[in-house]
């Protein structure tokens, strides 16, 4: 049977804010295959320690659970959390839930054998923060795998058009910009972060399906759960909506691939997989 942690209150951090906006887990589960190729690659096996950080509903949490590791899910979202446990009570797995920012995680020097995030720590504000806590918590010789948008695919191109319909304040214009989540998806900038703490370090470039009945669709399904989209939204003065609408469906559109009036993206990604010295 599941067992899990009580998913106990906490204040609202700028993540939690952000990322507590919709119904994040309607996109999320769509994502799985990717979880699965991830714990599929880093040979995950029985009894091993996992923490799986910024893991939302528990994709990722719930693929190593089924290979009988001893698994932790981290998020910011208490009710992202509650998904995880209680999809896992579902498939009667055992999973540990717990509230934990990614830049400041609750465990001890080296207590996990292998700690994962998919498409997770790539929107911690601080990368090299949340880069050195992740290593932190892993043992030497424990794996560590992780999963990131990249710049040119689809979910960067979004971030693309946010930034230029929000371009930062001008007090802000002379501070050192900060760096975009999808960097992470960028192999330079990885090893940048990971460094010589790292050993056999595998990059490699893969793409996912994102699909809906149309781009519309696509656009109102990801403007209702989507929490980045959303935001930025939220954030454009009233007449410029209906024009970032327009521009993100027409985004949308010269990235489908479908030719019969419905769509689907392959979203490109970045998966990552090292061994910690």
């Amino acid at each position: 049977m599941s067992s899990s942690t009580p998913v106990q209150q906490v204040q609202r951090s700028p993540a939690r804010q952000l990322w507590s906006r919709g119904d994040f887990h309607r996109i999320g589960v769509s994502q799985s295959i990717v979880a699965e190729r991830l714990v599929a690659d880093l040979h995950v096996y029985t009894g091993e320690r996992v923490l799986d950080v910024a893991g939302g509903s528990g994709n990722t949490a719930l693929a190593a659970a089924r290979r009988w590791a001893e698994v932790t899910c981290t998020d910011a979202v208490p009710e992202l959390l509650e998904i995880a446990a209680q999809r896992a009570s579902a498939e009667r797995v055992p999973l540990r839930v717990q509230v934990a920012e990614v830049e400041d995680l609750p465990f001890p020097d080296g207590g996990f054998d292998v700690v994962t995030s998919t498409f997770g720590a790539m929107y911690a504000a601080d990368h090299h923060r949340a880069a050195e806590e992740m290593l932190r918590v892993l043992r030497p010789g424990g794996r560590l795998g992780l999963t990131a948008w990249t710049p040119d695919g689809w979910c960067g191109a979004q971030g693309a058009l946010s930034r230029r319909y929000l371009p930062p304040p001008p007090d802000q214009e002379q501070d050192p910009p900060q760096v975009p989540g999808t960097a992470w998806g960028e192999p330079e900038h990885v090893r940048a972060l990971l460094g010589d703490r790292v050993e056999a370090l595998q990059l490699v470039t893969r793409t996912s399906a994102i699909t809906a009945t149309d781009t519309t669709a696509l656009f109102e399904l990801w403007i209702e759960c989507a929490a980045p989209l959303a935001a930025f939204f939220a954030a454009l003065q009233p007449q410029q909506r209906a024009a970032a609408r327009r521009e993100w469906i027409a985004l949308a559109e010269r990235f489908n691939s479908a030719r019969d009036g419905t769509c689907e993206i392959a979203a490109e990604h970045l998966s990552v997989t090292a061994t910690r010295r």
